[in-house]
């Protein structure tokens, strides 16, 4: 049956048993004589994966990507205040995205045009929250390897966060050298009457493009002592 309007529920994963030996070194917090003692600490006293909920509300020509819990907050053990709450929306009919990002507690809010990924499509097939998915695989800012799964039964052209490109609804996304996985866990028909959606509104702040949000947070990451690549990407993302 297909779908062209209604509500998808996704889990995004990071698996910090691997990404936080990536911050640790990127950022030089420990040495690297400490870094299989800390590690190993780590192991015993946190969980491995950092898991939050988000919702994708959609229909044929716009989408609205936000958590499902407004409260929600970073991981208490994997303490990197970025990207935790990330809110999306999406206009396919004018390519136009408004994204609201919070990074250490400073609300970012970024006006751009939709990311042009160049995927190649396969013939692997996955089954996600009941639907039958095709994989597609592309580079993301021409060095991350990421694989998609969209669904040709939901005709809408876009997926969690702000990828899209596809010929239908993405519901699944791995970057498997960051440790990152967004996957639907359920998909519910409904009406998605635009005026119901609370799209990101900057009120009085300034909105800057994909290129300036980079440009501040990584001067903001600087200032902390906390240059990572990793970090980055995951605020870009």
């Amino acid at each position: 049956m297909f779908i062209n309007s209604g509500k998808i529920k996704f889990e995004r994963r990071v698996n910090t048993f691997a990404a936080m030996p990536i911050f640790l070194r990127e950022t030089r917090t420990v040495t690297d004589d400490q870094l299989i003692t800390f590690m190993k600490d780590y192991r015993n006293t946190a969980p491995q994966f950092w898991a939050d909920s988000f919702e994708l509300y959609f229909n044929g020509e716009q989408s609205l990507y936000q958590p499902a819990n407004p409260d929600m907050s970073y991981s208490e053990t994997f303490k990197i205040p970025v990207a935790y709450k990330n809110k999306v929306y999406s206009n396919f009919s004018t390519g136009a995205v408004l994204t609201e990002k919070e990074a250490f507690e400073h609300v970012y809010f970024i006006k751009d045009s939709a990311k042009k990924l160049k995927w190649k499509l396969t013939e692997e097939t996955r089954e996600i929250a009941g639907y039958e998915c095709h994989r597609a695989n592309a580079l993301l800012f021409d060095s991350i390897y990421i694989v998609a799964f969209y669904t040709d039964e939901i005709p809408t052209r876009g997926g969690p966060e702000s990828f899209n490109g596809l010929p239908g609804m993405i519901l699944g996304v791995a970057i498997p050298h960051q440790h990152i996985t967004i996957f639907a866990q359920s998909v519910v028909s409904m009406g998605t009457e635009p005026g119901s959606w609370k799209v990101p509104a900057p009120g009085k702040s300034t909105l800057v493009n994909n290129k300036d949000f980079n440009i501040k947070t990584a001067d903001m990451l600087k200032q902390f002592g906390l240059t990572s690549a990793w970090v980055q990407f995951f605020m870009d993302l």
